[in-house]
């Protein structure tokens, strides 16, 4: 089914432009896990990190894009102590992750919110507040006139570097090596991140890390993620 009118008007913000997909289909159950758990882990647009009750020892990391939260579920499993932070503006994506964060038990370790990820850094979250950030094979926009939609543009990188505590990290994945290029160009250039694998480098595949339903169909169609991983300068 379509999301319900109710759900729309209390959590959809029509006002901010965002480029790609944003509704779709849920199942009834969905939507109702949905409006259970928002209203507690949500972060609407006028509530801010620091006011969402994270546990003041807790390292807090965020993953923008997380689809339908199969990385979620696997950081909050590998990382009992950390707080994640879901941003995804794509709302089916949303109502599975959160069923399957509920499921796994994991749901109040986290805090998602369906915004564009440049209006949470910008007005919800504090410079220096995140302990690092995740990006997995964000959409690469193909087309030379569409690169200006890719997320990783020089402004975009200023702010989420600002976001991020020194020492912390921020790691990014794609299947598109025209996209793996373009970020690393820019987070390379980036003044205080240092890239892990040395200039121009990639890391290899971290061990743990589990290949999700997305990553899959790319293996299918025989391409091969290439992964970036970068410090902030103590």
């Amino acid at each position: 089914m379509r999301l319900s009118a109710e759900f729309r008007s209390q959590f959809i913000q029509h006002e901010m432009r965002t480029h790609g997909r944003k509704n779709g289909f849920v199942t009834t159950g969905q939507e109702a896990r949905l409006m259970k758990w928002l209203p507690i882990i949500g972060l609407p647009k006028d509530k801010t990190l620091a006011e969402a009750g994270i546990p003041t020892d807790s390292p807090v990391v965020m993953e923008i894009g997380f689809g339908n939260g199969d990385f979620l579920v696997h950081l909050a499993e590998q990382h009992a102590d950390w707080t994640l932070v879901g941003v995804e503006i794509y709302l089916p994506g949303v109502a599975k992750a959160v069923c399957r964060l509920d499921d796994a038990g994991f749901i109040e370790r986290t805090r998602i919110t369906q915004l564009p990820a440049q209006f949470v850094l910008e007005h919800q979250v504090k410079e220096e507040e995140l302990d690092g950030a995740f990006i997995n094979h964000p959409d690469p926009w193909p087309k030379p006139r569409h690169h200006k939609r890719r997320i990783i543009q020089k402004d975009f990188a200023t702010l989420l570097v600002s976001r991020i505590k020194p020492g912390g990290f921020i790691k990014l994945a794609t299947d598109k090596p025209d996209l793996a290029e373009w970020m690393q160009s820019i987070l390379d250039a980036m003044p205080g991140l240092t890239n892990v694998a040395g200039v121009g480098g990639f890391i290899d595949r971290d061990e743990d890390r589990p290949e999700t339903k997305f990553e899959q169909r790319g293996i299918k169609e025989g391409r091969i993620s290439q992964f970036l991983y970068y410090i902030k300068a103590s």
